[in-house]
Parts: structure tokens; C-alpha cells; sequence
């Protein structure tokens, strides 16, 4: 395993999570494969190809009012072939949206794929499964709701 191509994966997915965070979603599209795909939430939240998933998050967190936290931990990255690799990414998020006074707050695990590409590494694949999900009053806390994996 390079050392060096596994810090290049993981400065590339912290861009992922300041870009998204900072709502610079067409700088974001270009961590991408121009037809890479997406599978958020379980993959119930699908795209493929960059403009796609650049469009979608444009439309699902673009609004001003919409703030949001990103922190991903643990990297599990494995080199799987010359110029590819898998990872595993543990996610802790909170999404602010204050004109619903909600808070949605969780974790979940990323698990991508990478492809090197004239020397750079980019993502060809990015999704995640969640582990809890929580919905909460932002102006008082109070529980909405909470689900997870492990509910029967």
C-alpha cells in the first residue's frame, strides 16, 4: 500500500466534506468522475454522472438557510488495483434548517470508490448507509423523531 496515494484519498475526501459544507458545489463536482455515481441514504437518494450530483446538491442544500456539518473519521482506504481503491468513511452530520426549526443529526458510513487520473486521485463512487438518523426542534431541542438501523 502507498502511503502517499492513501493521504491523497483522504486530503480528497476532506475536500469533499469543506466543499459541501461551504456550499461550493460546482468546485465539488470536480472531485468527481465525469460519470460517477451517488447513493445517499441507503441509495434511496441516487445520481449519476457529475452534473447530476452537482445539480442535486444544489437543489437539496443550496439554500441559504440550509446549514450543514460534515465530519468524516476512521479512513479505511485500500489500494484495490493500480489507479483504484476503496474506502470507508465513518460520517457525523447535523443539517441546520431554520425556517422548519428543524435540526437533523446522525451518522452513517461512506463507503467510495476512487480511480487515479493523470496523477490525481477522484471519486468514482460515493454513498452512504445511515446508522441513526434524529430530527429535532431547533429552537428547543425537543425530539421529533429517531430511527435506526437496528429498529425492528
Amino acid at each position: 500500500m502507498d502511503i502517499e496515494d492513501v493521504d491523497a484519498i483522504c486530503r480528497l475526501k476532506h475536500r469533499y466534506f469543506r466543499l459541501l459544507d461551504t456550499k461550493k458545489f460546482r468546485d465539488l463536482g470536480e472531485l468527481f468522475v465525469d460519470d460517477a455515481t451517488t447513493a445517499y441514504d441507503s441509495g434511496n437518494l441516487s445520481q449519476r454522472g457529475r452534473a447530476e450530483i452537482v445539480a442535486f446538491l444544489e437543489r437539496s442544500l443550496g439554500n441559504a438557510g440550509i446549514v450543514t456539518m460534515h465530519h468524516g473519521h476512521h479512513p479505511e482506504i485500500g489500494l484495490t488495483a493500480d489507479g483504484t481503491a476503496k474506502g470507508v468513511w465513518y460520517l457525523e452530520d447535523r443539517v441546520i434548517i431554520r425556517e422548519a426549526d428543524l435540526v437533523i443529526a446522525g451518522t452513517a458510513f461512506y463507503t467510495d470508490e476512487y480511480v487515479k487520473n493523470d496523477g490525481n486521485w477522484l471519486i468514482r463512487h460515493t454513498g452512504y448507509d445511515r446508522i441513526f438518523e434524529e430530527h429535532r426542534r431547533h429552537s428547543t431541542g425537543e425530539l421529533r423523531s429517531f430511527v435506526s438501523r437496528f429498529d425492528t
